[in-house]
């Protein structure tokens, strides 16, 4: 399926933006999301459905139309995050680069831009907010396959719904993971499998498995990861309209994830220079207390 890339005409250099966009904001997927590249103002309020386990089914009694009522929960989510991320290039540049050099910096303004977001809504996984952690403290040492059936435990202890769940890991301790021996056993036939050549493992213990190097642990909390149901935080994001005139604008949205952000290009004539601004509207509040079990270091 194509990118939807609305009223946007630099459509190369917004395509190769959307990768690194996407790609390193894929670990917010463990939550519950709305994303979309509907047209919304700071402050709007977005309504997000938590994924959660299903309602009972019923006895029949004669009538199918019966207990036809759904009790969906939501959290009101406002949009009160604006990040932006702004790159230029002189015009002799761009005339004598063909606009790679655009594509290069927009590319790594996309990347920038989405571990920045990222990092902003992990910072809401907290003590305060969920609790204490769902094991021991420990090091990255010390983190191995069955650390993560002590957390996939602790998730169970907390009625915690088997599905959808996430295991985000700071590097290190997915690292160290990957050396156990049941965990290395389990890829070693095949090496050429994602996880021996590309040290990806998409799966483990009934979670779906990110790394990250983005996760907020030079502070008090000292969280390294977390295990999570999807219903644990909620996030949106939409697309900022802007007032003024550009060159060009429009939202970039990846049509899979609803991911979006928007695209302007702009020039000064004076400077003799070309801008391109990608910017992401967004918000996350925390829903579940109990859905969530954090990882910390000691």
């Amino acid at each position: 399926m194509s990118n939807t890339l609305t009223n946007v005409k630099d459509i190369k250099v917004a395509q190769r933006a959307l990768m690194p966009f996407m790609s390193n904001l894929l670990p917010v997927t463990a939550f519950s999301t709305d994303f979309s590249p509907m047209p919304a103002d700071k402050l709007d309020t977005v309504r997000v459905p938590l994924v959660g386990a299903p309602s009972t089914s019923s006895d029949f009694t004669g009538d199918y139309a019966a207990n036809a009522d759904s009790t969906v929960t939501v959290v009101p989510v406002t949009l009160n995050r604006h990040k932006y991320k702004t790159v230029h290039v002189t015009a002799r540049e761009s005339a004598e680069s063909s606009l790679n050099a655009l594509e290069a910096l927009v590319e790594a303004a996309a990347q920038q831009l989405a571990q920045d977001v990222l990092v902003d809504i992990f910072g809401c996984i907290t003590l305060a907010n969920f609790g204490a952690p769902g094991i021991t403290a420990l090091a990255a040492t010390a983190f191995d396959y069955k650390k993560v059936l002590s957390l996939r435990d602790a998730c169970g202890i907390a009625k915690m719904p088997p599905n959808p769940r996430s295991l985000i890991l700071d590097s290190g301790y997915y690292t160290n993971m990957l050396a156990d021996d049941v965990v290395a056993k389990s890829f070693n036939l095949n090496l050429n499998a994602p996880a021996v050549t590309e040290g990806m493992v998409k799966r483990i213990a009934g979670f779906n498995l990110h790394e990250t190097t983005l996760i907020p642990s030079d502070h008090a909390e000292k969280l390294v990861g977390f295990a999570a149901h999807s219903s644990a935080v909620a996030v949106a994001m939409r697309y900022l309209q802007p007032v003024a005139d550009y060159q060009q604008a429009g939202a970039v949205t990846d049509p899979t994830t609803g991911m979006t952000f928007g695209y302007l290009r702009f020039t000064d004539s004076r400077a003799n220079k070309i801008f391109v601004t990608l910017e992401c509207l967004y918000g996350f509040a925390p829903a579940k207390t109990d859905a969530l079990k954090r990882i910390v270091k000691p």
